[in-house]
């Protein structure tokens, strides 16, 4: 599965970053389209239309159940979903270094918007797999790798 990073400056501020970890829409089944929705990515990528990790972590179990039964389960799918959306950005843009994804990052210096293009493991409906071990997840058990350097600033 391919995944997006994005690094994207807030205009007009002081150096203010926002990062990004997402799944091009086409690298995801039909199916599990209809379920996630979509957003459109980052003007650095040509606001192609994506899915967030979230929603294509959970499980098949979570999408049919009623919406009131799901208030146990989206809070754990959300924080897989971030703790795996910060090791995507830290191993791809190390300069940030929160311990958990902001909405809004400052640097010291301006780096300017920049975008990584990577492999990862199909994290479609992954959920039960990987959240057991998410204390000591890596870039490496998700199957993080670089594609042949595709990277635009």
């Amino acid at each position: 599965m391919e995944i997006i990073v994005t690094r994207s400056r807030i205009a007009g501020t002081l150096p203010h970053y926002v990062y990004r970890a997402l799944v091009p829409v086409d690298r995801v089944s039909s199916e599990r389209r209809k379920l996630t929705g979509t957003v459109a990515g980052p003007t650095i990528v040509g606001r192609i239309p994506c899915v967030r990790i979230g929603p294509l972590l959970a499980p098949e179990r979570f999408y049919e159940m009623a919406h009131h039964e799901r208030s146990g389960l989206a809070p754990r799918i959300g924080a897989l979903a971030r703790r795996i959306e910060t090791l995507v950005i830290r191993t791809s843009f190390p300069e940030m270094t929160a311990a958990s994804t902001p909405i809004v990052f400052q640097l010291d210096t301006d780096l300017g918007d920049a975008c990584i293009w990577s492999d990862i493991d199909d994290l479609t409906a992954a959920f039960d797999r990987l959240q057991p071990r998410s204390d000591h997840l890596t870039s490496a058990d998700l199957g993080l790798r670089h594609s042949d350097g595709r990277r635009a600033a």
